[in-house]
């Protein structure tokens, strides 16, 4: 599937544009949207494109709850009106290729959208901590400059799916000048709607993030809230119709000190020296699977999520459940407890 036989690079800017603007129509016109701290996040996009500052060098990732399908992009509809229009210093996400890639339509759409493929395990055997968009992801967030420092597992686009990395200009100096992107991620891995809106475990995919790349990223934490009566996962027909009139808030955090990740970058710096000096396929398996590599993962995962956990208490939620946050409630087979919201006829009739 290639994209441009469906929509043409040119139209990237359109459609993503377009997309930003209907989000904004839908969210201030259509429903009662309250924004907190937006401009932690605007400051950070301002200084992204000013060459010299350490944002224009480091990668950039924000991590949000996922409680509807439409969350991105309709969150992005806060954003003031001169962030629309420059792809540059737009987000790119990632979506499930069994969703988001269906076909040629949906994948040309997605694909000129910024979102990257990803693969889940129940739906196909490419998914997991270490498909290869990760890798691509990686060395996307790394400064140019930084490249070489990138060790990751072999870098390949997935098979099923074709799409264009941005443009990385040929001079030295045009490289250097160019930042890299901006990753939004729900690091919850699906969508969750509890009746007082607490999260599932945060998968260790952002781990990866944060300690593999070669300088600590850019950690910008945001919590949203109504946005799951939108498109409710109990709503009925017509199901892909967005339902307006709700009373929505999001919340910006202010960026995490990149220290915030000194001790757990130093230790995944121990482990990865120990795994290179036992060498071999043992120690590329100890990297990717030993105890001490997935404890570092867990670790830092659950750190990301203490900081959406901090914004949602801020935003008047309960503290959540101590066993929320732990991937072996819901091995358990007891998530469907918190599916759905306690007004479950209100959905059921809209």
């Amino acid at each position: 599937m290639v994209a441009e036989a469906v929509l043409p690079a040119a139209g990237t800017t359109w459609l993503m544009s377009t997309t930003a603007l209907l989000a904004k129509a839908f969210l201030f016109g259509l429903n009662s949207t309250t924004v907190h701290g937006l401009e932690n996040l605007t400051r950070v996009l301002d200084l992204r494109m000013q060459e010299g500052t350490k944002e224009s060098r480091s990668a950039f990732i924000t991590v949000s709850n996922h409680a509807c399908v439409i969350d991105d992009p309709l969150i992005w509809g806060v954003l003031p009106f001169k962030y629309l229009f420059n792809l540059d210093n737009f987000r790119w996400t990632l979506g499930s290729q069994d969703i988001c890639f269906k076909n040629r339509f949906t994948s040309a759409f997605f694909i000129r959208g910024q979102v990257l493929p990803t693969y889940r395990l129940q739906h196909s055997v490419l998914g997991g901590l270490f498909q290869p968009v990760v890798d691509q992801t990686l060395e996307m967030l790394t400064h140019p400059s930084l490249r070489d420092q990138l060790a990751t597992s072999s870098i390949k686009i997935l098979p099923t799916v074709k799409w264009t990395a941005p443009p990385v200009a040929a001079t030295s100096s045009a490289m250097s000048a160019t930042p890299p992107i901006w990753l939004h991620v729900f690091p919850e891995g699906q969508i969750f709607q509890h009746p007082v809106l607490q999260m599932r475990y945060f998968k260790w995919g952002i781990a990866r993030y944060i300690l593999e790349l070669p300088s600590p990223p850019i950690v910008l934490p945001m919590f949203h809230s109504g946005i799951q009566n939108v498109m409710h996962e109990k709503r009925r027909f017509p199901r892909f119709l967005p339902r307006p009139g709700n009373e929505i808030a999001i919340t910006f955090g202010e960026p995490l000190p990149v220290h915030h990740w000194d001790d757990v970058r130093r230790r995944w710096r121990e482990v990865r020296a120990a795994c290179a000096a036992i060498g071999g396929r043992e120690g590329e398996r100890l990297l990717r699977e030993g105890d001490e590599a997935v404890k570092l993962r867990v670790e830092v995962a659950a750190m990301v999520r203490e900081e959406v956990e901090k914004l949602r208490v801020r935003s008047g939620w309960p503290p959540s459940d101590a066993e929320s946050a732990l991937a072996e409630t819901y091995r358990r087979g007891r998530s469907n407890a918190y599916l759905f919201e306690v007004d479950a006829e209100k959905h059921a009739d809209s």
